[in-house]
């Protein structure tokens, strides 16, 4: 069989970044810098966001729990009185919050 591409193995963080950290949409995501700093941040460190819409919570949650795994990170959010919310991003200790599937 003949092979008309290039092929390299890389581990799965370095691949997300040469495809720009879109999923191979084409397309960075606009929560790219939240997990870009997440990643620098220590364990005791965390990021807290504001004026986010409802979507954006899942939207963030999905992108850091698949960059980084939901045993390890966590995202809690709290609605505002200005119906914005929240969040929080920040190492999760132990199973916290963490649902059995």
């Amino acid at each position: 069989m003949d092979v008309d591409f290039q092929m390299e193995v890389k581990d799965r963080e370095e691949a997300e970044r040469e495809l720009g950290a879109g999923g191979g949409r084409g397309r960075t995501s606009r929560y790219e810098p939240i997990a870009q700093k997440w990643d620098e941040l220590g364990d005791d460190e965390s990021i807290v966001l504001s004026d986010l819409k409802k979507n954006d919570i899942q939207n963030l949650r999905n992108l850091l729990y698949r960059r980084f795994g939901k045993e390890n990170v966590i995202v809690r959010s709290a609605k505002q009185a200005d119906d914005t919310f929240k969040a929080v991003v920040r190492a999760r200790e132990g199973n916290e919050y963490l649902r059995d599937e």
